[in-house]
């Protein structure tokens, strides 16, 4: 999931806001594009086009969150808005922190699933943040003497899969009590498997894990020790539901189109307070296309800022790699980050990799991004997006071969380091896809049609 999240929030945040027929056209393009090689949707096979759309609404707008749609009743249209959680991914290209709200705001009543299982919630007065209740259960169950784990089917059945639980009526100790004694007594339960119900399960755990919040294997599931500011943030916030979905009647097909809007306006919202909230990891450093290459360990994003870590992360790469080749070399690498106006990070040397020119200036621009899951570079679908502002742009024009984009991914097990060349040629080339987010104009009196004054 997180290998296209780039692609489908790049996509809403481009689009956005926009008539909903027309986004929807524009963003089939895209997709048809990234999934199979063509931009011609209407010309795929019908299943092709399936996929297409659950990718569009099932994935980008139903679990992720990324738009919401907005009905004007002035023009009697639908129109199509970028959430801000998907707005948050965009400018701090955070994946942990995106899906922590994601599973933070998440709830049961929603409107994720089809109406007739939303109204079957509503009748059984299902109320409950699950991925909060799962979060306390595991922290509850970690806190015992005991210390015992507990499996991912546990959880599905005596959660997730329990009405009572559901129903927001039962506390995660007497949940957790019941598992105990059932084990003792060896109690069978049956397994949940291949079921629509534990297909949604796994989902949510694997969001979980995606949040960095929880670590599993193929049976257990347990808090990730890392993220104790997000388990007290969840457990915090277990009863602050966004969305009430008891005030609806949803009698008509209107009022049940007024629920749908209302629940993606309130699912999409970001949660400040995880601003505060800090995703850690800690592995080797591999730098992409040198595999035989393993840099210091030791990458540890914590408060720092991701664009400062980055750029001091590919500093120390940059200066071994300059003093490998020549140690008298190593003062001609200078991290610039700070200096306003240069349209890039890093001034470097070729060195080992131009032997041609090798001390020749390089200039790098540095774009880091955290994320929990390896990106798949490997995959015919795998891509990625990064912002580059006006400066940076000319700057790219202006070196050429010289300038470089490191892109920096801090993951879970490892932090990969991959090098652009020369992105201004490749755009020119259709390489890349280049498109301006901001516009500057620039005008004077003569443009002026009227003046208004108080």
């Amino acid at each position: 999931m997180e290998d296209l999240l780039p692609l489908y929030a790049n996509m809403v945040h481009k689009y956005c806001p926009c008539e909903e027929d027309q986004f929807k056209k524009s963003c089939c393009k895209v997709l048809s594009k990234a999934l199979f090689e063509t931009e011609a949707f209407d010309l795929l096979p019908e299943n092709n086009q399936k996929t297409v759309l659950n990718h569009l609404t099932e994935i980008a707008g139903t679990l992720l969150g990324l738009y919401y749609p907005y009905y004007d009743y002035v023009t009697e249209k639908t129109y199509i808005n970028e959430s801000d959680s998907c707005k948050y991914l965009i400018e701090n290209d955070d994946y942990p922190t995106f899906f922590k709200n994601l599973c933070l705001n998440f709830q049961f009543p929603n409107g994720a699933k089809w109406f007739q299982y939303i109204q079957d919630d509503i009748r059984n007065h299902v109320h409950i943040k699950p991925f909060c209740y799962v979060v306390e259960l595991l922290y509850y169950a970690q806190s015992q003497p005991e210390k015992e784990l507990l499996t991912k089917q546990e959880i599905g059945y005596y959660v997730l899969n329990n009405l009572d639980v559901l129903q927001g009526r039962i506390p995660c100790s007497v949940v957790y009590d019941q598992i105990m004694s059932d084990r003792r007594n060896k109690v069978k339960r049956e397994k949940l498997s291949g079921s629509r119900d534990w297909q949604h399960i796994k989902e949510q755990f694997n969001l979980l894990e995606l949040a960095n919040v929880v670590e599993t294997d193929k049976t257990y599931i347990w808090l990730n020790k890392e993220e104790t500011e997000t388990v007290a943030c969840f457990i915090k916030h277990k009863d602050d539901f966004i969305f009430d979905p008891y005030k609806y009647s949803l009698k008509t097909i209107a009022e049940q189109k007024i629920y749908l809007e209302d629940w993606k306006t309130a699912y999409g919202k970001f949660n400040r307070e995880l601003l505060n909230v800090h995703t850690k990891f800690r592995d080797d450093i591999i730098i992409v296309g040198r595999e035989d290459q393993k840099a210091h360990s030791g990458a540890t994003k914590s408060s720092v800022d991701l664009g400062d870590e980055g750029e001091a992360l590919v500093f120390r790469i940059e200066q071994e790699r300059v003093r490998n080749y020549r140690e008298r070399l190593v003062n001609k690498v200078l991290l610039l980050g700070k200096t306003k106006g240069l349209g890039y990070d890093i001034s470097s040397i070729e060195a080992d990799e131009n032997p041609n020119r090798p001390e020749f200036a390089r200039y790098i621009e540095v774009k880091a991004t955290k994320r929990v899951t390896e990106p798949s570079f490997d995959s015919p679908t795998w891509m990625d997006s990064i912002n580059i502002t006006a400066k940076e742009w000319v700057a790219a024009e202006q070196y050429g071969d010289y300038y470089n984009i490191y892109r920096v991914y801090f993951t879970k097990t490892k932090t990969f380091v991959v090098r652009i060349q020369n992105p201004y040629k490749k755009a020119e080339e259709g390489q890349i896809e280049v498109y301006p987010t901001i516009y500057q104009m620039n005008f004077d009196a003569s443009v002026i049609e009227k003046r208004y004054a108080e």
